[in-house]
């Protein structure tokens, strides 16, 4: 039997209220602080990091979906976070930052498919492999989620050949269920209540690949020639 499919999202609709106010850029927010990072809200500023992200092989190869591979590209992911902080707020998707202001990737919280999952990610640079920031970013976007959000569970998911976002997951107390297809790959997944959630547990299991990597999906979000997920 094949594995289930879920619901692939339409590709955004934007209007006048989603583009920025002042008709050149959007406010720039810090949205989360964790003890070595800053989370702000995406502006157009911050194409080229994206760019710079989207363009790196070793980070796309384990993506389920399309990478931010164009200007436009680039340009509608920033028009589309706006979108989310404005229609659900406390979620999103946020440049993650040093605390020298140094880009190192991106951390989400989105909307997931057709039901009211909202799906947790963080996508980095290699720079930032190792170096425990996909941790502490996760535990940050958990306690936000269930906390602050009040959201009663989050989902990831990543590629089955990513072996390095399992273990991040089940420190954050995720447990794996059924797998399915998304954007037409096979992806395995998993889940938090929010009455499972105990803050950071201990490192359990080894990662086998460098790659830190969540799944950072964001369905109902744009496809390929639109903004990345």
């Amino acid at each position: 039997m094949p594995p289930p499919q879920h619901p692939e999202p339409a590709a955004p609709r934007f209007d006048a209220c989603d583009l920025p106010r002042d008709g050149r850029d959007y406010a720039d927010v810090v949205e989360l602080q964790t003890r070595r990072m800053r989370l702000r809200r995406f502006g157009f500023r911050h194409t080229l990091d994206l760019l710079q992200l989207g363009r790196e092989e070793r980070v796309t190869r384990t993506l389920l979906d399309d990478p931010v591979a164009t200007l436009d590209d680039a340009m509608g992911l920033v028009v589309w976070a706006n979108t989310l902080y404005r229609t659900r707020p406390g979620l999103g998707l946020w440049h993650a930052g040093d605390r020298n202001g140094r880009f190192l990737g991106l951390f989400s919280l989105t909307p997931s498919g057709g039901a009211d999952d909202v799906a947790i990610g963080v996508r980095l640079l290699p720079s930032a492999w190792g170096r425990g920031y996909a941790i502490e970013g996760g535990a940050a976007l958990c306690t936000h989620a269930f906390t602050t959000v009040g959201l009663p569970l989050l989902i990831a998911q990543c590629a089955p050949h990513n072996r390095s976002v399992p273990p991040l997951l089940l420190r954050l107390g995720f447990g794996e269920t059924d797998g399915g297809m998304q954007f037409g790959n096979p992806a395995r997944r998993f889940r938090l209540q929010q009455a499972e959630w105990r803050g950071l547990g201990p490192r359990r299991v080894r990662a086998e690949s460098p790659v830190e990597e969540l799944r950072f999906k964001a369905e109902g979000g744009p496809g390929r020639g639109t903004p990345d997920r």
